[in-house]
Formats: structure tokens, sequence, C-alpha cells
């Protein structure tokens, strides 16, 4: 069953990649929480946009000190609480260590600095469930 999930959700994003490829998005970030402080590299793009909010297919890759790499790909929607501020849940895989493949579920916010700072800067958090691992974080990240 784990490995049908995880090749379901590789196809989806491969085809959601090839349809929006030029508008994928990098961020990095400084994150600290649970598994230690470190940074975060990340990719999404749009994949639709219904009435409210959008879903964005997402590739995260962190390091933090002392640890091991770490990937995640997953679906999230987004919904905009206030102005600036998106708050969201993301279904996916982790990849801890890049050895084995977990189910991810996160619930995340994130705010967006733009307004106030004149630059792409966001500050966020995150609270997830990776393979019955509870991880939670807090980033400030720039986005390209």
């Amino acid at each position: 069953m784990r490995r049908l999930l995880t090749l379901l959700l590789l196809v989806l994003g491969m085809a959601s990649a090839q349809f929006s490829v030029e508008n994928l998005k990098p961020s990095v970030a400084v994150v600290g929480g649970t598994q230690g402080f470190g940074a975060e590299l990340s990719w999404h793009c749009l994949l639709f946009q219904p009435p409210v909010g959008e879903v964005r297919p997402a590739l995260d890759v962190a390091y933090v000190g002392g640890g091991p790499l770490n990937g995640a790909f997953l679906f999230r929607y987004l919904y905009p609480l206030a102005e600036g501020l998106n708050g969201g849940v993301g279904l996916g895989v982790a990849f801890p260590g890049f050895q084995s493949v977990n189910f991810y579920f996160r619930a995340d916010a994130e705010y967006d600095l733009k307004a106030v700072l004149g630059l792409p800067v966001f500050l966020g958090g995150d609270l997830g469930l990776a393979g019955g691992t509870l991880a939670a974080q807090m980033k400030l990240g720039y986005r390209f």
C-alpha cells in the first residue's frame, strides 16, 4: 500500500510539473524546531485554483545540523486567512534520510512579509506527522 501511494504521488507530481514547470518557484529558509536548526530548500508551483485557495505540489529538501538530509513531496492546499496570511494542509510522502518512505501530513501557516519589508520574505510554521513522528518547525525564508 505504501509503495502504491508513493508511486501515485510521484506520477501525479510529475504530471503536474510538466504543465507548470515555467511557474516553478524556489524558496530557501532557515528552520528550527523539533528536529533541530538548519536550512530548507523548497520548490512549488500552482497546480490548480479552486474558488477559494490554491493547490500546489511541493518538494522540500531540508538539512538540520548533525542530522541527515531529509526530503518530502506533498500536495498542499493553501487558504487565504487574512491579508498576507495563508493557512493550509498537505498530504504526501516524507523521505527521512532518503532511506525510507513515510506517509506525511502537514498543517502550516505562512505570513508574507513583502508588504512590510519590500522583499519576498516570509515567516511560517509547520506542524506535521511523518511516519508516526511529530515534527514542528518555524521558518524564515526568501522566495526567488
